[in-house]
Formats: structure tokens, sequence, C-alpha cells
């Protein structure tokens, strides 16, 4: 059986990214390129907003034409770290369990990364999550109660804490919806129309404005198809995109929320390709006996909104 031995370890800087950047890029919305990344950022850095500007006929002089505006909105991370104890005793067997498996094992070889890996899973739910629901709750918009992560800012508080230019606002759950019966108020199809109906004109009729809505309200639009035509086959097909534009579910996105916006309207930032990220491992059994190994990561973290007017979201308000 493969031996489970190690040795303390400190990894710092570039060191510690095949560590970091596992828990913090494997995070769905990251992975699956579902928002702007920037991987190399140091505390804060400036999103640009360009607006306005013309172009005139050709003369000799030269005379101040249009109005263009460069805005700046700042994406400042929040430092964010993980303390997680394991007991050696139980995944140390199914690690070594795995071994005996040779080639065909899906583990790594090396114990310590191993439970790298292990943790990394459960670091990239963590971003995930707080990506889109971070001090966001999305029973009433408001920025706290049961459940609500609060690691960082996320869109939806971001997007909640605007001006609402394109919000419109329902009371109570989504629901599926019967094609049979009248609309309802908290239909599924009813909340789908309002969200594209209040689109904003740089998104109408843009190939690249996408759909987003978490996995539950997925469901429901996938019931509401599936009734309607009486064919959940077809259904299939027919939910990956409302009137021309592509829904995306992320696994992190909140229930009873819709967002409608470009990629690159939606920033994730992080340092994890910075020297600024740590990755320590401590086994307690030359120390204290405990049959415990300490995982330690230190990173940062943030999310940001460049352009709030250039979105459209259906949230509730109770």
């Amino acid at each position: 059986m493969a031996a489970v031995d190690f040795t303390n370890t400190n990894y710092e800087g570039t060191a510690a990214v095949p560590f970091v950047a596992p828990a913090i890029l494997s995070a769905d919305t990251i992975a699956n390129g579902y928002c702007t990344v920037l991987d190399n950022v140091r505390y804060k850095t400036n999103l640009r907003k360009v607006s306005g500007g013309t172009v005139e006929g050709r003369t000799c002089g030269f005379a101040g034409n249009g109005s263009l505006s460069v805005d700046d909105v700042q994406l400042v991370l929040t430092e964010l770290q993980v303390n997680e104890e394991i007991c050696n005793h139980e995944l140390a067997r199914t690690w070594a369990a795995e071994q005996m498996r040779g080639n065909y094992a899906g583990v790594p070889g090396d114990y310590e990364q191993y439970l790298a890996q292990y943790v990394a899973g459960r670091v990239a739910e963590d971003i995930e999550k707080n990506i889109w629901q971070g001090k966001y709750n999305h029973t009433d918009g408001s920025t706290s109660g049961s459940g609500v992560p609060l690691l960082f800012d996320s869109i939806m508080s971001a997007y909640v804490a605007g001006a609402g230019t394109h919000e419109t606002t329902l009371v109570g759950a989504f629901t599926a919806e019967s094609p049979a019966s009248p609309a309802v108020d908290t239909g599924i199809a009813t909340q789908l129309a309002a969200l594209v109906a209040n689109l904003p004109d740089a998104l109408v009729g843009d190939a690249n404005t996408k759909i987003y809505m978490s996995r539950k309200s997925f469901q429901l639009y996938f019931q509401f198809l599936a009734a309607d035509q009486n064919n959940p086959v077809l259904a299939t097909q027919m939910a990956k995109f409302y009137l021309g534009y592509e829904i995306i579910t992320p696994a992190g996105f909140p229930d009873d929320t819709l967002l409608a916006s470009r990629v690159d309207n939606i920033y994730f930032g992080t340092n994890v390709l910075t020297d600024h990220v740590e990755a320590r491992f401590i086994d307690l059994r030359n120390t204290t006996g405990a049959d415990l190994t300490r995982i330690l990561m230190m990173f940062d973290g943030g999310t940001q909104i460049v352009d709030e007017a250039s979105m459209a979201c259906v949230r509730r308000s109770s």
C-alpha cells in the first residue's frame, strides 16, 4: 500500500500557483468563461468604460467633435484565506486504496497534491457561489440573510446597489407556469418575456448577449417548454435559448433571478498569478502527534460590473 508521508511545506508566490490556482480557476463560472477573468490583479485595478464619440468628414482644420467619454470603475480585491484541518485516517485510506489501481488511479500519486485537490474542490464551490450571491439575498435583494455568502461583493449585490436602470422586480418565487393557463405573475416564461422586453439598446439583437439564470430556474423553464410542446426531447433543445439569446446556468447563480448581460461587462479578479499567494501543508503527526493535516491558502478575489446600464435584471423584492 502507498505510504502516506510528506514534509511540512510552505509554498509562496509562483510556487503556490499549482495549489491555489485550481482552487479558484476551477469554479464553474470561471472555468467556462461565463465572466471575464483578470488573474494577475494586485489589490485593485481600473475597468474602463468608453462611450460616445463620432466620426465626421475630413477637413483641413481641427475642431472638437462628439463627446467621447472615458469613465473608470474599480475592481477591488478582498483578502481571502483557507484554513482546513483534515483527518488523515479517513482521507489517506481513500487515497491509498486508489493508488492500488496503478495507472487507472483517478487521484494524484502524491498525497500532498491529493490533499490540495480535495480542498480545491471545496474552495471552488465557495468562490463560485460568492461570484454571484456574495452579500445578495435572492428572496428580497438585501445584503444579508440565511445562507448568504459574505466573502466579497458579488455581481448581483453590485447590480442591486446600482441605479436599477433596466430592473424588474416581483413578489414571490419563480414558478413553472402552465402554457394552457393565463400568464402568472411569477411564471418563468412571464419573467423571461419581461427581461427581454426591458433590454437596453446595447443588448437588443446582440449575439453576445447572454441570459443568466440558476439551474433551478432553468428546470422551471424546461418544464414550461415540455408542457407547451408536449415533447421533452424538443424542449431540451429549445431550452438552450430564449428568443435567440443563449441561456447560461452557472452553478452559483441565485434562484428567482434573471440577468441579461455581455460576458465582457462582468468581471472577476484575483491575484492567483502574482507572487502574493501562499499555500501551506502542516502535518501534525510530527508535532502534536494528532493524525491531522492543516492546509492553509492565502489569495485575493473580487467582482465588479463595468456598466450597470448595459444590463437587465428580473429579481424578487420580497
